[in-house]
C-alpha cells in the first residue's frame, strides 16, 4: 500500500531543512576546500568558500516548505508564484502592495509577517536561492546596493545562544575556511534569515530571542541585515520590535495569483500541455465553488486543494470540510513544541501535574474547539478553553498554574489557528472557528438540533460542518432541509453550492425547493432563494437541470412556471454586476 497523499514529515515549517541541504552538499565539497585552506592568503579562501557556498545555495536549497512523503510536490522553482507585502505600521509607513522580492534589496532589517500556510517560509527558502543566483562576487549589487548572501535559521535556534554562534555552527560544515562573522566579500554583507520568531513558544524565552535581536538591528559593527519571519505577534511584541525592523505582512493568494498557480502546478503534473491547460482551467473554477471565503487566499490550503482535486479529476474539490479535515490536525501539529513546553512546566508539580501534562498532549484539538465555540459565542476564546480545561483535565490545570490563562493563549497562538488580539486571541478566520466548534456537534450527533441550526445564519456553518465531520450520510439530512422551512430550503442550496457529493434527485429535490419560495413571493426570502438560484445557476449542470424541471410534469405547476420564468429571462440567472 503506498502513502497517502496526504501525509506530511513531521514539520510544517521546514526552514532546517534549507540550512541541512546546504551542508550537506558542502560537505562533499570539502575535499577541495582542505587544499584552499593549505592556500597563504586567507581572504581568497574566505572567497573562494563564499563561492563554494552560493554555488550549493543556487543548485541544491530545498525549493519546498512542504515536503511530502510520496515526493510528488514539484520544485518550487516549478510552481513558485511571486509573492507580494504591504508594508506594516513600521518606520516606511503604509504604501501600495510590492513584490516580496524587493525585500532584498533595501538596507532596512525586516520583520515579514503572515499566517499559519501563508508561504514566509517559502519566502526564504526563494530568498535564499534568489541571491546565490544573483551573487557576482564583485561585491556590488543593483544599484550600486552591498551584495548579500542569504543565510537561513530557525529562530528556535537562538534560544540561550548567540547570533554568530549559532551561524558559525550552522554553515561550519564543508568549507570550514568560510567566517560568517566576516563580510562575504570587500563591500558584501550577509543576509540572516530568522525563520519562525512564533515558534519559540515560551514567551519568557521568545523575549529574550527578540531582544538580542533587536540589539543586532540597532548595532552597526556586524555585517548582517536581519530579516524576521512570524506568525502574528502579541502586539507589545510587535510594538517593541518596529523602531528596529521594517514591518512588512504577506498578501494572500489573489484570484491571478491562484491561476497561475495552476497552470504552473498542472503543466509540472501533467505531460500533456493541451491536457494541463484544461486540467489548470477546470480547478480554478472548481476550487472558486469551495466557500473558504478567506482561506482560500493561503497558498497551504491551494496547495491541499489541488492535490484534492487530483486524486478525484474532473469532480468538484471535496468541500471545505475536508480540507480544513487535512489543514487544521496539521497546524495543530505544527504547535507541538509549546505544548511540550507547558507539559514540562507541568510535569514540575507532581503526580498531578504529570497527570495534566499526559492529557493535554491529547487533547489540544478539543481545546483549539472549545476556543473556537467561545469565540463564535461572545468572542472570548481564552476563557472559553481555560473553562473546558479546568472542566475536564484530571486535575484542574488553573489550581497548578497561576498563569495558566496565559499559557492557554499562547498555546493556541502557537498552533497557527489563532492570532493575538489583545488580550484574546481570535480565529484565523470564522470558517476555521466554526470547524472546530462543530467538532462537539459532530461527535454527540443529534438531527433535530442540528435542522435548527442550520435555519439561523449565525449558525449555519458550525452545523454544515457538523455533519461533514460526523460522517453523516449527507443526502437524507439535505432531504429533510430541502422539505422544511424557508430558512431551511436557503441552507439545503447553499450546501448544494458548496460542492458537496449527492445524487441528481436529491439536487433536483432542493433546486425545487427554491424555486417554490422564490415564486412564493415571500420578500426578503423570495429575493435569497433568487440569489441562490442564480449562484447555483453558474454551474452549466444546474442550468440543464432547471430546464429540466420546467418541462418535467411529475413537478408541480407553480414550479414549472417559475422554473420557466427563471430560464426564459436571462436576468435572473446570470449574476449581477456591482
Amino acid at each position: 500500500m503506498g502513502f497517502d497523499l496526504f501525509e506530511w514529515v513531521e514539520r510544517f515549517d521546514n526552514i532546517v531543512s534549507i540550512v541541512v541541504g546546504t551542508v550537506a552538499v558542502l560537505a562533499m565539497v570539502g575535499g577541495s576546500a582542505a587544499w584552499q585552506r593549505r592556500r597563504p592568503g586567507r581572504v581568497a579562501e574566505t572567497v573562494d568558500s563564499v563561492r563554494a557556498l552560493v554555488t550549493v545555495q543556487r543548485d541544491t536549497v530545498p525549493a519546498h516548505a512542504y515536503q511530502f512523503l510520496d515526493g510528488s510536490v514539484a520544485a518550487l522553482s516549478a510552481i513558485y508564484v511571486r509573492q507580494r507585502v504591504v508594508p506594516g505600521v513600521g518606520p516606511i509607513g503604509p504604501a501600495q502592495a510590492v513584490e516580496a522580492d524587493r525585500l532584498l534589496h533595501t538596507d532596512a532589517h525586516l520583520l515579514l509577517v503572515g499566517a499559519a500556510g501563508s508561504g514566509k517560509t517559502t519566502f526564504v527558502g526563494h530568498a535564499v536561492r534568489e541571491l546565490a543566483r544573483g551573487f557576482t562576487g564583485t561585491g556590488r549589487g543593483r544599484g550600486g546596493a552591498l551584495e548579500e548572501v542569504g543565510l537561513a535559521l530557525p529562530a528556535t535556534a537562538l534560544v540561550d545562544r548567540s547570533l554568530p554562534e549559532v551561524l558559525a555552527e550552522a554553515y561550519r560544515f564543508g568549507v570550514p575556511t568560510l567566517s560568517t562573522g566576516q563580510p562575504p566579500g570587500r563591500h558584501g554583507r550577509w543576509l540572516v534569515l530568522v525563520d519562525g520568531v512564533d515558534r519559540v513558544g515560551d514567551p519568557n524565552v521568545r523575549s529574550r530571542v527578540l531582544g538580542q535581536l533587536r540589539e543586532w538591528a540597532a548595532r552597526v559593527d556586524h555585517p548582517y541585515r536581519l530579516l524576521l519571519t512570524t506568525r502574528p505577534l502579541a502586539g507589545e511584541e510587535a510594538t517593541a520590535l518596529r523602531p528596529y525592523f521594517a514591518e512588512h505582512h504577506l498578501l494572500p493568494f489573489d484570484s491571478d495569483d491562484v491561476s497561475t498557480f495552476a497552470r504552473r502546478w498542472f503543466r509540472d503534473r501533467v505531460p500533456d500541455p493541451d491536457r494541463a491547460a484544461r486540467d489548470a482551467d477546470r480547478f480554478r473554477i472548481d476550487l472558486a465553488r469551495v466557500e473558504l471565503a478567506e482561506l482560500d487566499g493561503n497558498p497551504l490550503l491551494v496547495t491541499l486543494a489541488a492535490l484534492s482535486w487530483e486524486r478525484r479529476p474532473g469532480t468538484l474539490p471535496p468541500g471545505p470540510a475536508e480540507l480544513l479535515d487535512r489543514f487544521v490536525p496539521h497546524l495543530i501539529e505544527s504547535g507541538a513544541p509549546a505544548v511540550d513546553e507547558v507539559a514540562a512546566v507541568l510535569g514540575r508539580r507532581g503526580d498531578p501535574g504529570t497527570a495534566v501534562a499526559a492529557w493535554l498532549d491529547e487533547q489540544v484539538e478539543r481545546l483549539c474547539e472549545a476556543a473556537g465555540t467561545g469565540w463564535l459565542r461572545d468572542r472570548a476564546a481564552v476563557a472559553a478553553a481555560v473553562d473546558w480545561a479546568n472542566a475536564h483535565a484530571p486535575v484542574p490545570p488553573g489550581g497548578l498554574l497561576r498563569d495558566w490563562p496565559g499559557r492557554v493563549r499562547a498555546l493556541l497562538v502557537a498552533t497557527g489557528l489563532y492570532v493575538p488580539r489583545g488580550a484574546d486571541v481570535e480565529p484565523l478566520t470564522r470558517a476555521v472557528a466554526e470547524y472546530l466548534a462543530a467538532g462537539e456537534m459532530a461527535r454527540s450527533w443529534r438531527e433535530d438540533e442540528w435542522l435548527g441550526l442550520m435555519a439561523e445564519p449565525a449558525t449555519r456553518g458550525t452545523a454544515a460542518f457538523a455533519l461533514a465531520r460526523a460522517g453523516r450520510a449527507t443526502e437524507p439530512a439535505l432531504a429533510r432541509l430541502a422539505g422544511g422551512t424557508g430558512p431551511q430550503v436557503l441552507a439545503a442550496g447553499r450546501l448544494v453550492g458548496a460542492g458537496i457529493p449527492m445524487s441528481v434527485e436529491v439536487r433536483d429535490m432542493v433546486l425545487v425547493a427554491l424555486l417554490r419560495h422564490w415564486q412564493a413571493g415571500e420578500g426578503a426570502l423570495a429575493a435569497e432563494c433568487l440569489a441562490v438560484l442564480r449562484d447555483l445557476a453558474e454551474a452549466p449542470g444546474v442550468r440543464r437541470a432547471v430546464f429540466g424541471i420546467a418541462a418535467d410534469s411529475r413537478w408541480p405547476r407553480q414550479v414549472r412556471r417559475a422554473a420557466n420564468t427563471f430560464v426564459a429571462v436571462p436576468s435572473l440567472h446570470q449574476p449581477t454586476s456591482d
